[in-house]
């Protein structure tokens, strides 16, 4: 017994006391009620949870959509050897968004509701079926993984041989899902006129969503596979990871040209001044998710470095979830005066969940095929950096 105590690693210890922080939190929201478990009130009705675990898990996930179009739909197979990572990282981020709804709703038993009585009026309905239909086509796209596994080859055979004929409408279901409740999420916020702070109201917030949503779910894919090289003894040709921090930059310039015109457009330009703790949150997601990832990146040496990628990844993600954050919580409670603070709970659940997913991801790397192992003693991490060259 001392053995296997000793054996314990720091990061399993913390993983361990995540887990039964989250589960007593689980306790807590379902057993002992909102009061109990969470701060919000009727001003605001939608915190953490809503905020973090839904607009950000989606969002971030937006990767898997998108590089499954790239391979399939337009023909770029240079991307092929990175599609199942993509593709399972979005449906782990899927997975942790339909079990946060779980613990979001008031009445979590009523999640099937959206299934049978259909309101077609309201932009949560879309957003609800988007997302359970999606993570369906998903959980198909990345069967397969599952299903190489099989010890029986007949059965084995005859799914794989149905799926490749059904991947290609697979893939068009999903770009179409994916992109509609990208967008669908932000048009939630286009009915609370007037209880949304202007830095963050716009008639365009679907737009705004879906192309900030393309540059985040593809930081989020780089930062994954850096990972898998530097723990996971993966093989990944860094000349693929360089290409998509070049497309990267594009989408973040495309999105922070159209934020900019569309904060002119609609008069909040003279917010962007006020001497108001929100500037300060729209200066600080503005900076990490447009200004500074793109002086980052217009530099050959950032791009060149694996190392220096991944930290401007991360600094895309950070702006990105900034972004979210506001306009679920800051813009709302700026105009309410709710003065809403996340209780342990909320954060307890939220983290639990997330890391759930990131222990999936690292047990699905390593025991199925998602990326090519590297040859046993590599003289370095990656192939095809400048250096090497």
């Amino acid at each position: 017994m001392t053995d296997k105590i000793s054996k314990l690693t720091f990061w399993q210890v913390v993983t361990a006391l995540i887990f039964t922080a989250g589960i007593y939190a689980a306790y807590l929201r379902f057993f002992r009620g909102w009061q109990a478990s969470t701060n919000l009130t009727d001003a605001q009705p939608w915190g953490l949870w809503v905020g973090f675990g839904t607009l950000c898990g989606v969002g971030l996930s937006a990767g898997g959509f998108a590089i499954a179009a790239a391979v399939y739909l337009l023909g770029m197979e240079r991307y092929r050897p990175v599609l199942k990572t993509s593709i399972l990282l979005s449906f782990l981020g899927y997975s942790t968004v339909c079990t946060g709804m779980i613990y979001e709703l008031g009445l979590p038993w009523r999640i099937w509701h959206p299934m049978i009585y259909w309101n077609f009026h309201s932009v949560l309905f879309d957003v609800s079926m988007c997302v359970m239909c999606y993570t369906s086509v998903l959980a198909l796209e990345f069967s397969p993984s599952l299903m190489e596994k099989l010890p029986w080859p007949r059965v084995r055979e005859f799914y794989l041989h149905w799926h490749h004929r059904l991947t290609i409408a697979l893939v068009l279901a999903g770009t179409l899902l994916s992109s509609m409740h990208q967008s669908y999420l932000g048009g939630l916020f286009l009915i609370a006129k007037g209880h949304v702070y202007p830095l963050w109201y716009s008639p365009y917030l679907t737009t705004m969503f879906y192309l900030s949503a393309l540059p985040a779910g593809i930081a989020m894919l780089i930062i994954a596979l850096y990972l898998c090289v530097r723990s996971l003894n993966a093989h990944v040709e860094y000349a693929i990871l360089e290409e998509f921090s070049r497309v990267m930059a594009f989408l973040l310039a495309v999105y922070g040209v159209f934020r900019v015109l569309d904060l002119l457009r609609n008069g909040a330009a003279a917010y962007l001044f006020a001497p108001r703790p929100e500037t300060l949150y729209f200066w600080v997601e503005f900076t990490l998710l447009v200004i500074a990832p793109l002086a980052l990146l217009s530099q050959a040496r950032v791009r060149h470095d694996p190392q220096m990628l991944y930290w401007t990844c991360s600094v895309v993600v950070m702006g990105f979830m900034c972004n979210r954050l506001n306009v679920s919580i800051t813009a709302i409670d700026a105009m309410t005066g709710a003065h809403y603070v996340p209780k342990w709970p909320e954060l307890a659940l939220t983290v639990a969940v997330l890391t759930a997913g990131v222990v999936a991801f690292r047990l699905a790397v390593i025991y199925l095929d998602i990326l090519p192992k590297r040859e046993p003693m590599p003289r370095a991490l990656w192939v095809g950096t400048p250096a090497e060259a």
